[in-house]
């Protein structure tokens, strides 16, 4: 990784961030039982940032990722601003025979959608982003 790295891991009072470095992390999703047959759930995902190390300056920055992306960066701390997502399900199992169920379910992940940046100019993945706002719709067999 070069003579900077070696540098700072042989030097004493140097301080060497690892990367996946987040303080705190928070991960939760609730289910309920609307009817046998039917269930909701809701989840929710905080992240309060990782560090990042960024040689150039945040106008540097704004040319070469632009201003949403660095409007989620706080250069002081060193860290990307938190994240936060806020998920929801519905599923229903709508046919059921002997052995045969066959069921149906739709996500809704980022309903606030926010922008959430993961990491900013990493070594080795660069910038990483979360998905926005996105829907699914499983249609599921079981025999």
């Amino acid at each position: 990784m070069g003579d900077e790295t070696s540098k700072a891991l042989n030097n004493g009072s140097a301080r060497f961030w690892v990367s996946q470095d987040q303080r705190n992390t928070l991960r939760t999703r609730f289910r309920y039982q609307l009817i046998p047959r039917m269930w909701v759930a809701m989840g929710a995902q905080y992240g309060s940032g990782l560090p990042f190390e960024f040689s150039g300056t945040p106008a540097d920055a704004v040319a070469q990722f632009g201003q949403q992306i660095v409007n989620r960066v706080n250069f002081d701390a060193g860290r990307v601003r938190p994240s936060f997502s806020l998920d929801a399900t519905v599923a229903a199992e709508v046919w059921k025979k002997d052995n045969f169920t066959l069921g149906l379910q739709g996500d809704v992940q980022n309903l606030n959608n926010c922008l959430n940046l993961i990491d900013f100019a990493g070594l080795f993945s660069g910038s990483g982003i979360a998905p926005p706002r996105n829907y699914a719709l499983r249609l599921q067999a079981s025999f």
